[in-house]
């Protein structure tokens, strides 16, 4: 039998669970390679093998994921002072670009409510497949292909349609789960009112990914993964026992990986509460990163760029400012609004109310996009009667809540009343059971 050596690698570029996943798959297909223990929180690598170990191959494997088997314990160039200076620079930049082209009127008006449009969440995917965590996703995928290039022009027609059932599987894997997230939501806001644990929930996770990608902390370091991480390991390994069905399940499973991106847009589509637009939102999440995913060999050139460091870095800035409003929306939820942007945001379509009886009546339709309209004026002192109309009611929309007056209420189909007498003046805001959709009650 023969003897089992071990040496260990420091390999760079790791920085999270889906790291560890990757390099362990991509060592282990060295024939003489026994066992592979990384850990992405020191860059390094336990390599237990036979005979001789052939440490060019093995940092040719990795080396077009963006990872590089390295000389010596690997240690942080820049401090984390630097780092959170050049986070701060990157935030001044931006800003100072939003309102030179805000002023030129390049851009329309950006909704600061932390409701974020389809076409946002693809962006999200876009960003995302270009993270080494997604390279995981894109190492299953070159890993069932024939080609060693992965140009589009050398896809042969077996290729493309490997390529076409990985991507739909995780398409129909990530819009099913989505489709749970969104009944589970669904459940623990409007019976057991949980919205605002999910939003700041989902405030946390946007946070942790933003300092994450601008290089502050590690995601992967703070949140647990350890399950996710092995259910997909076992998975995987069983899955490849069966080339005809493997492309398809493969791609359905990296739903499982631990991702910063996925797991922030999963707790996002969760808070939705509506399952057809959490499984929408998840599904337009994975659409995203399929561009990237299929050039992912091309994509290491890029990877390795000075320009990618930053772009990856003012992305984190971003993720990081829609963390901030997911917070500012949770402590608006308890009547404190520390979002300064906010009130770009509050005021929508005004009404004022009418007198009948005695009484000041008020009427407002709840809708897809929220609640319309959505800002009411009235007088201190004489009873209110809030006449409420369901239009179309689905997702988090559905619970109103109004911290000053103590009102959670569920809105169902259909018309319905809530009464109060506003006995100061100033402002009565009211919002959703996760702060995204708002309103605002003026008493003068």
């Amino acid at each position: 039998m023969a003897k089992i050596k071990k040496t260990t690698l420091y390999v760079s570029g790791m920085h999270c669970p889906s790291c560890d996943i990757l390099i362990n798959d991509k060592f282990r297909e060295e024939a003489n390679v026994v066992d592979v223990k990384p850990d992405f929180n020191k860059q390094k690598v336990e390599v237990f093998y036979t005979g001789h170990l052939n440490r060019e191959m093995l940092n040719s494997k990795i080396k077009q994921f963006g990872y590089e088997i390295t000389e010596g314990e690997i240690r942080e160039v820049e401090s984390l002072g630097k780092r959170i200076f050049e986070a701060l620079g990157i935030v001044v930049v931006v800003l100072i670009l939003y309102l030179i082209v805000k002023e030129l009127g390049l851009i329309p008006s950006f909704n600061f409510s932390g409701n974020l449009s389809l076409l946002t969440i693809f962006v999200i995917g876009l960003i995302a497949s270009t993270s080494t965590c997604m390279a995981t996703s894109g190492a299953l995928y070159l890993s069932i292909i024939s080609r060693k290039d992965s140009s589009v022009a050398s896809l042969t027609r077996n290729d493309m349609g490997t390529a076409i059932f990985f991507n739909a599987g995780r398409i129909f894997s990530y819009g099913a789960f989505g489709f749970l997230a969104g009944l589970v939501g669904q459940t623990l806001i409007t019976n057991l009112k949980f919205g605002p644990f999910l939003t700041l929930l989902a405030a946390i996770f946007m946070i942790l990914l933003g300092l994450d990608m601008a290089k502050i902390v590690s995601i992967g370091s703070i949140i647990p993964s350890g399950l996710n991480k092995a259910i997909f390991e076992n998975l995987e390994h069983k899955l490849l026992r069966y080339p005809r069905k493997a492309p398809f399940f493969l791609g359905a499973i990296t739903y499982l990986l631990p991702c910063g991106f996925t797991q922030a847009v999963q707790v996002y589509a969760l808070g939705q509460a509506s399952p057809l637009q959490s499984a929408l939102t998840m599904m337009i999440f994975a659409l995203g990163t399929t561009p990237a995913l299929i050039l992912v060999g091309g994509l290491s050139s890029f990877t390795k760029t000075s320009f990618y460091n930053y772009f990856i870095k003012t992305m984190g800035v971003l993720v990081f400012a829609v963390g901030f409003i997911y917070f500012s929306n949770f402590t608006s939820l308890y009547g404190l609004n520390i979002n300064p942007f906010s009130s770009l945001s509050t005021r929508g379509v005004e009404s004022l109310a009418r007198e009948e009886n005695g009484a000041q009546i008020i009427e407002m339709k709840v809708v897809g996009s929220g609640y319309t309209p959505n800002y009411f004026t009235v007088k201190k002192g004489i009873p209110v009667k809030w006449r409420i109309d369901g239009v179309n009611v689905f997702g988090c929309q559905a619970y109103l809540t109004v911290p000053k007056l103590g009102i959670q209420r569920t809105i169902q189909p259909g018309e319905q009343t809530i009464e109060f007498t506003p006995e100061e003046s100033g402002f009565i805001n009211f919002s959703c059971g996760m702060g995204m959709y708002r309103g605002r009650i003026e008493v003068i």
